[in-house]
């Protein structure tokens, strides 16, 4: 007997949660907990404020839940709140020092209850060790939220074009142009370390 796909497995246990199986929801977290906590770790580059927006993500998922159409993947819809959640502590993060704000890309999702998530667990980070390796995730994090969340699910998290427009709302077009601006924001930041012909931290996008 052939495995099912596990896309039509989350549906399967979204609409079980959405009919109140707690224990359905459980199983959603634990499938997807990872790739929620990588995603936050790349915006917080702090493992208890990663696992504290983890928690976040999945709070506003639950709250979320009836919204949830099956017309994306569950995935993807989780990848939504999760930049949404990371977007929303850089901009509250960025007013406490400057009172700069960064524009909303995705719905957002209220919640106040506590979901249990698992320990925080680093992932391995990004390209190089060392100093260069500290400048690339230093100049990751000084991309805007709208490109770095781009630049993240494209060239770490591995999503398709089509993926990542879905994830932020936006055209196939604006994913390029936005992964193209982060790319050339990435190699002028990082021309004083690394040689010219070294695209590893601007990425050598596959798509493109």
């Amino acid at each position: 007997m052939p495995e099912r796909d596990p896309k039509e497995i989350d549906l399967e246990k979204v609409r079980e949660a959405q009919a109140g199986d707690r224990s359905a929801f459980d199983y959603l977290v634990e499938r997807h907990k990872d790739i929620v906590y990588a995603v936050a770790y790349r915006f917080a580059r702090d493992p208890d404020l990663a696992l504290d927006l983890s928690q976040d993500v999945f709070i506003r998922a639950y709250r979320g839940l009836k919204s949830f159409k099956g017309r994306s993947s569950f995935s993807t819809w989780l990848y939504r709140i999760a930049m949404n959640t990371c977007i929303d502590y850089t901009r509250k993060r960025s007013r406490s020092v400057d009172s700069q704000t960064v524009p909303e890309e995705v719905a957002d999702y209220a919640g106040s209850e506590t979901i249990d998530a698992a320990g925080p667990r680093e992932p391995d980070d990004v390209a190089l060790s060392g100093e260069l390796g500290e400048q690339i995730q230093k100049a990751i994090d000084a991309l805007p939220s709208y490109h770095k969340s781009v630049f993240v699910l494209y060239e770490i998290e591995g999503l398709s074009y089509k993926e990542i427009a879905e994830v932020v709302g936006c055209s196939i077009g604006t994913v390029m142009s936005r992964l193209h601006y982060a790319r050339k924001k990435l190699r002028a930041m990082l021309e004083p370390y690394v040689d010219t012909g070294n695209t590893v931290a601007a990425g050598n996008g596959g798509e493109d």
